[in-house]
C-alpha cells in the first residue's frame, strides 16, 4: 500500500520550523524598515537644505535676497508650499524641490543669510541635515526642534 500525503507529525514539524524562523526574522525586518524611513527623512532634509540655499543664492544674484533671514530660526509646515506660494523665497524653493509640499513638518535654521540646518519630521520618523539623524538614537518621540538641535532624539 502506497502512502499519499503527509502525516500530522510531519506537518506539525514544518509549522514549528516556520514559526521559529518567523520569530527570528520579523523583529530584524522591522528594524530595517525603521532605519530606511529615518534614512529617507534624512535625505528629504538634505533636499530641503539644498533647495533653500540654492534659492537664496538665486535671489541674492538678482538682489532680492530676504533680509529677514539673517539670524533667526524659522519653523514652517510644508502644507503651505505650492507653485503659487506668496513669498519669492518659498516660490523659488518650490521650484527646486516640489516634493516639499508633501513634507508634513520641517524646520530650517538660518544664519547670515544662508540655511545652516534643516530638520524634518515625517510621521514619527525624524531626519536632519547636515547632522543626519541616527537610527540608533531613535526613541519614537521627538519634535522638529529636537531634530534641528543636533540630529539626536531626546528620550
Amino acid at each position: 500500500m502506497k502512502k499519499k500525503g503527509f502525516t500530522l507529525i510531519e506537518l506539525i514539524v514544518v509549522i514549528a520550523i516556520i514559526g521559529v524562523l518567523a520569530a527570528i526574522l520579523v523583529p530584524a525586518m522591522l528594524g530595517y524598515v525603521r532605519k530606511s524611513k529615518i534614512t529617507t527623512a534624512n535625505t528629504t532634509a538634505k533636499s530641503i537644505y539644498n533647495a533653500y540655499n540654492t534659492a537664496l543664492v538665486d535671489l541674492d544674484t538678482i538682489d532680492k535676497s530676504p533680509k529677514s533671514l539673517v539670524t533667526h530660526t524659522t519653523f514652517q509646515s510644508g502644507e503651505g508650499f505650492s507653485s503659487k506660494a506668496d513669498g519669492s523665497l518659498e516660490k523659488t524653493v518650490y521650484g527646486y524641490f516640489t516634493d516639499i509640499a508633501k513634507v508634513k513638518q520641517f524646520a530650517c535654521k538660518f544664519e547670515d543669510g544662508a540655511c545652516t540646518a534643516c530638520g524634518v519630521l515625517n510621521g514619527n520618523y525624524p531626519g536632519s541635515y547636515p547632522n543626519p539623524f541616527s537610527p540608533d538614537n531613535y526613541k519614537g518621540k521627538t519634535s522638529v526642534s529636537d531634530v534641528l538641535a543636533g540630529g539626536t532624539a531626546k528620550s
